[in-house]
C-alpha cells in the first residue's frame, strides 16, 4: 500500500526532506563549503566576514548559503545560523499520530484493536470517512430512506485506502451496528454516526 501524500504527516515529512536537501546541496559545492568555513572561523574570532569584500562568485555562493538558512547577513557582517541543524533534526522527527488511524496495525494490516473502545473509535472514524460525502444521518432519520447508501464494492474500495483487509473491516462495521446492510447485501448505509468530540463511543 502506497503512502497518501495528501495526509498532513506525509506533507510534513516531505517538507523536512526538502529542507535537508537544500542544506546538503548548498554544502555539496567545495567553494560554498570553504566559504561557510571561513564565515564560521571569522565570526568565532569576533571579526565577522564583510559581504562587501566578497568577489562576484563568492557573493553568489553566499546567496545560496543564505537561502538554505545556513547563514544570515546583517549589515556588514555575515554570521552562521547555529540553529539550522537542530531545527532540521527536530523537523525530521516523526510526529505522534493522534488520529483514530493510529489503531491500525503497522502497514495498514487488517488487524483491529483488541480494546473495544479503541476499536469502536477506529470503526466510527472509518465509517465517517467512507460515508462523509454521501449525506449525513440526523436524529430520527430512517436509515432506509437516507441517500447515504453505497454498494458493497464502493464501501470496500473506500476502506481499501486505509487497510489491507477492507472486507474484514466492512463486516466489523456491520457487526458493531455502525453500518447497516440491506437483506440482499447490495446496499450499505450509516446508522450510527461517530460521536461528537468529547462524547464517549457507544458500547452497546
Amino acid at each position: 500500500m502506497t503512502a497518501d501524500s495528501s495526509r498532513p504527516e506525509n506533507k510534513a515529512a516531505d517538507a523536512a526532506a526538502n529542507r535537508w536537501r537544500a542544506v546538503a546541496a548548498a554544502l555539496a559545492d567545495g567553494r560554498r563549503l570553504e566559504l561557510y568555513g571561513r564565515i564560521i572561523t571569522a565570526a568565532s574570532g569576533n571579526a565577522p566576514l564583510d559581504p562587501a569584500q566578497l568577489g562576484r562568485a563568492e557573493a553568489k555562493s553566499l546567496a545560496v548559503l543564505e537561502k538554505a538558512g545556513l547563514v544570515s547577513v546583517s549589515g556588514a557582517a555575515v554570521l552562521a545560523s547555529p540553529g539550522v541543524f537542530s531545527r532540521l533534526l527536530e523537523s525530521g522527527r516523526p510526529r505522534r499520530d493522534t488520529s483514530p488511524l493510529r489503531f491500525l496495525a503497522s502497514g495498514g494490516s487488517g488487524s483491529l484493536p483488541s480494546k473495544r473502545t479503541d476499536r469502536l473509535e477506529l470503526l466510527h472514524h472509518l465509517a465517517g470517512e467512507v460515508f462523509s460525502q454521501h449525506g449525513e444521518l440526523t436524529a430520527g432519520t430512517d436509515p432506509a430512506a437516507s441517500g447515504a447508501k453505497l454498494t458493497e464494492g464502493e464501501v470496500t474500495s473506500r476502506l481499501a485506502a486505509y487497510t489491507e483487509d477492507p472486507a474484514m473491516v466492512r463486516r466489523a462495521l456491520v457487526d458493531e451496528g455502525i453500518v447497516r446492510r440491506s437483506p440482499d447485501g447490495g446496499r450499505y448505509w450509516l446508522v450510527r454516526p461517530r460521536p461528537s468530540d468529547g462524547m464517549e463511543f457507544a458500547r452497546g
